[in-house]
């Protein structure tokens, strides 16, 4: 069953209610990175290397960046928090589609807290202003699931 804004709100810190559309809502840009140099990854984590990552726009400081095409890291601007009984699903919003870029995202399990990290492919040269809404996070029911997330990328206050 999919959770609606009116009561999934209370799990994103949202700038205002323009966020909230019908099933879900929209997240905004606040960090993006151009990737450098390999990644590395196995079954435990053990070896687990994460490539180098520049941070070429920061919504709190840049009124608006060009992208050519490639490939980028976004961070979102809003902390999500996912509870113990939910999952989050996250989708690029149609408009960033219509300009031929689209995101690549992952399940938010239950008990994650953070600014997540999409990865962003531009398809077709496109302009991002500060805060611009990219994604949507939709909220579902779990049922019989097996602990909470506990990896890396938590960022519990």
């Amino acid at each position: 069953m999919i959770i609606g804004p009116k009561i999934s709100k209370k799990f994103v810190y949202i700038m205002d209610d323009k966020q909230l559309q019908q099933c879900g809502i929209d997240l905004r840009v606040g960090e993006i990175y151009k990737l450098s140099g390999k990644g590395v990854l196995d079954y435990s984590n053990e070896k687990r290397e994460l490539p180098k990552y520049q941070r070429i726009f920061f919504s709190e400081e840049d009124v608006k960046i060009s992208l050519d095409k490639g490939i980028y890291l976004v961070k979102i601007a809003d902390k999500l928090i996912i509870p113990e009984d939910m999952a989050g699903f996250v989708y690029p919003r149609s408009s960033l589609l219509r300009m031929g870029c689209t995101l690549h995202t992952a399940v938010h399990d239950p008990g994650y807290e953070g600014h997540p990290i999409y990865l962003m492919e531009v398809l077709n040269p496109i302009t991002i202003y500060r805060y611009a809404r990219i994604a949507q996070i939709v909220y579902i029911k779990c049922s019989d699931t097996i602990g909470t997330y506990c990896g890396v990328y938590q960022e519990k206050e």
